[in-house]
C-alpha cells in the first residue's frame, strides 16, 4: 500500500502478499519521481487469537476492516495480505524513519482497540507445516496456485520505501543498498522457530522466501535501461503478468520513484523498526554523495545473505574488497555513514536503536532465552505482548 500513497492516491500494493491487484500501470517503463529520500514503511503482522495461534481468514477480515474504520486515513492504509492471518500497515509517505514509526504505533494502538491480537514476526513460531491459508482473493489466488506447496507457512515481511527523484538517483541507491542486504537481514533476523522447534536459524523466514521464485538477491545492474532489459527478461520467462512479480530483495518500483527493501523480519519494537528504516534511507543518501564503486558478486552476496540469515549479527561476511570481517563492524561503519548523509536532514536519531541492536542481545538470543524458561506458550506470549507494547 505505501508504494500507492508515494503516488499521493489510494491504490493497491504490487507485492505478494500486498494488494489483490497491481493496478493499471504496473508494467509502466516510466520512472515516476518519489521524493528526495522520503521514506514509506509496510509492517505485515500475523494475526493470532487468544491461545496466540494463527486466526482463520473469516475472523481477519472482520479484525481488518474494524482496524480500517479506528485508524484512519492520517497514518496510512490497513489492508489483508497473502495469507489469510495477516494484516500489512503502510504508512503515509514520511521525511523520515521516526515519523514512520509513531504513525505505525498510531495503527497499532488501532488493531488493539478493535480487540485484536497480533505478533511482529517473520514467521508463526508454531504454526504447523503444510498448506497455509490463502486470501480468497484473484491475485492472491493466483499466487497461491502458482506457488502451490512452496507456501507452507504464513510469512511476514517489513518493507522499507526509499523515494529518488530520478531513474538514475534510483540506481544509484539500488547498487548501494543491493550489497548491503546481508548486513540489513543479520540486523532484523528474528525468527528462530518454525513449525514448533528451533530451526537453528536466526531468520527462518528468509529461508522459506528463498524457495519462492523471483525472490532472490537482486543482480547487479549499472543503468536503468539495464534494469528495464532484465526484469523484462525475467517475466517473459516466468510467464508473470507484470513488474509486481518480480519479488528480489531490493527493487525499483518505476511507478512509484521508489527503492524497495524486503530483506528484513518485522520488528516488535517499532524503535527498532525507525532505526532499521533510517539506516537503510542513510545508505541511500550516503550512495547519492558516494556511489558504489564496487559491485559486489551474486554469487559473494549469496554467501553473505546466507551467514545472515542462519547466524544473524554473530558471524563474519565479505566486505565489498573481499575481506572477511564482523558483521557488527560492517554495520557500525554502515551507522556512521548514514548519521552523516542523515545529519543535515535532522533524520539521524533512530540510527541510535541500531547501535543498541549491536551492543545488546540480538533478537534471535533472545527469543531462545524465552523459550528456555516458558516454553513456546511463554515465547508466543512474550511476541505478542511486545508487538501490543510497540515501544
Amino acid at each position: 500500500m505505501v508504494l500507492s500513497l508515494l503516488r499521493n492516491g489510494p491504490g493497491p500494493d504490487p507485492v505478494p502478499g500486498g494488494g489483490p491487484d497491481a493496478g493499471p500501470d504496473a508494467g509502466t517503463d516510466t520512472f515516476g519521481p518519489g521524493g528526495e529520500l522520503t521514506l514509506g514503511v509496510e509492517e505485515e503482522l500475523l494475526l493470532v487469537d487468544e491461545a496466540d495461534q494463527l486466526v482463520e481468514e473469516r475472523r481477519s477480515q472482520g479484525w481488518i476492516a474494524r482496524v480500517q474504520e479506528l485508524g484512519g486515513p492520517g497514518s496510512g492504509v490497513v489492508s489483508g495480505e497473502l495469507f489469510g492471518s495477516e494484516i500489512e500497515f503502510a504508512t503515509v509517505v514520511c521525511p523520515d524513519a521516526a515519523s514512520a514509526a509513531q504513525h505505525l504505533a498510531d495503527l497499532r494502538a488501532a488493531l488493539v482497540s478493535a480487540g485484536a491480537r497480533a505478533m511482529a514476526v517473520g514467521l508463526h513460531p508454531a504454526a504447523p507445516f503444510g498448506e497455509p491459508r490463502v486470501t480468497h482473493a484473484p491475485r492472491y489466488q493466483y499466487i497461491g496456485d502458482s506457488l502451490a506447496g512452496v507456501l507452507r507457512t504464513p510469512t511476514a515481511a517489513l518493507q522499507v520505501h526509499v523515494g529518488l527523484p530520478d531513474a538514475a538517483a534510483a540506481v544509484t541507491a539500488y547498487r548501494a543498498l543491493r550489497q548491503q542486504l546481508p548486513v540489513l537481514r543479520a540486523l532484523a533476523a528474528g525468527s528462530p522457530y518454525w513449525h514448533g522447534r528451533d530451526s537453528g536459524l536466526a531468520s527462518a523466514r528468509a529461508a522459506v522466501i528463498a524457495s519462492y521464485p523471483r525472490s532472490s538477491l537482486p543482480p547487479v545492474v549499472r543503468s536503468w535501461d539495464e534494469y528495464l532489459a532484465l526484469t523484462a527478461a525475467v517475466l517473459a520467462a516466468a510467464e508473470a503478468p507484470d513488474p509486481s512479480f518480480v519479488w528480489w530483495g531490493a527493487r525499483i518500483q518505476a511507478r512509484l520513484g521508489t527503492v524497495e527493501i524486503r530483506v528484513m523480519d518485522p520488528q516488535p519494537s517499532l524503535a527498532t523498526t525507525a532505526g532499521l528504516a533510517a539506516l537503510v534511507q542513510g545508505i541511500a543518501a550516503h550512495a547519492l554523495e558516494h556511489p558504489v564503486v564496487i559491485d559486489v558478486p551474486g554469487e559473494v552476496l549469496a554467501e553473505n545473505d546466507f551467514r545472515a540469515m542462519r547466524h544473524g549479527l554473530e558471524t563474519t561476511m565479505a566486505d565489498p574488497t573481499g575481506s572477511m570481517r564482523p558483521v557488527r563492524e560492517i554495520a557500525a561503519e554502515l551507522v556512521d555513514q548514514a548519521r552523516t548523509a542523515l545529519r543535515p536532514l535532522g533524520a539521524d536519531a533512530p540510527l541510535a536503536e541500531v547501535e543498541r541492536i549491536l551492543a545488546n542481545e540480538p533478537e534471535p538470543d533472545r527469543q531462545r532465552r524465552v523459550h528456555a524458561t516458558g516454553g513456546m506458550p511463554g515465547l508466543l506470549a512474550d511476541l505478542v505482548e511486545r508487538t501490543t507494547r510497540g515501544w
